[in-house]
């Protein structure tokens, strides 16, 4: 009777809706909880009965049914979760790329601010012309070109330098690893006796 009336208010219990409000992780974990430790007291007391392994499947069942919504609501917040997560990160690149943005701007206007450097002495011959903004802007991004083709250059040579000295630090080990070659087997004639 006790048993019947416990597997008739667990099964109200599993089928009751959850609250319409989501419910956070304290509240999921709390809910899931409480569904263990009532199962944990169903399956003590199919324990009690003469027919074990259909009462305790039953229950294993009806658990089973009971915790669904709550893995469901709780794989729903690991996804707001990861969503916010994501949010966030996604700011964080634009808050960023956008400082970045002001950065190379103000740069660059500091740049087009900067005077330009003295004209070294030319001969006399050649008169002095005035150059454009456009013109002075477009030399500097030329230099700048150039000086990051350099760096660039120089880099690559230090890469290939620094790959050739582990090619030959790796064969030198190699060398040091293995071991000589073994004397060569006597020729069969020359041990026989004569």
């Amino acid at each position: 009777m006790t048993t019947s009336l416990v597997l008739l208010l667990a099964a109200v219990a599993a089928s009751a809706p959850l609250p319409s409000q989501s419910p956070n992780r304290a509240e999921v974990a709390a809910q899931r909880a409480a569904i263990e430790q009532r199962f944990a007291g169903e399956t003590q007391a199919c324990e009690q009965q003469f027919a074990v392994a259909s009462c305790l499947e039953d229950v294993r069942q009806r658990r089973h049914a009971a915790l669904a919504p709550l893995v469901k609501r709780e794989h729903e917040l690991a996804a707001e979760e990861r969503r916010a997560r994501a949010q966030a990160q996604a700011q964080r690149v634009r808050e960023r790329d956008l400082n970045a943005a002001q950065d190379e701007g103000q740069r660059r206007e500091r740049v087009v601010a900067a005077p330009l450097p003295a004209a070294p002495a030319s001969p006399a011959s050649h008169a002095p012309r005035a150059l454009g903004a456009s013109e002075a802007e477009s030399r500097r991004e030329q230099a700048e070109a150039q000086a990051a083709a350099a760096r660039r250059r120089e880099q690559l040579r230090q890469r290939e330098q620094a790959r050739r000295q582990r090619m030959a630090d790796h064969e030198a080990r190699e060398q040091r690893r293995t071991k000589p070659a073994a004397a060569p087997l006597p020729l069969p004639g020359a041990s026989a006796p004569q």
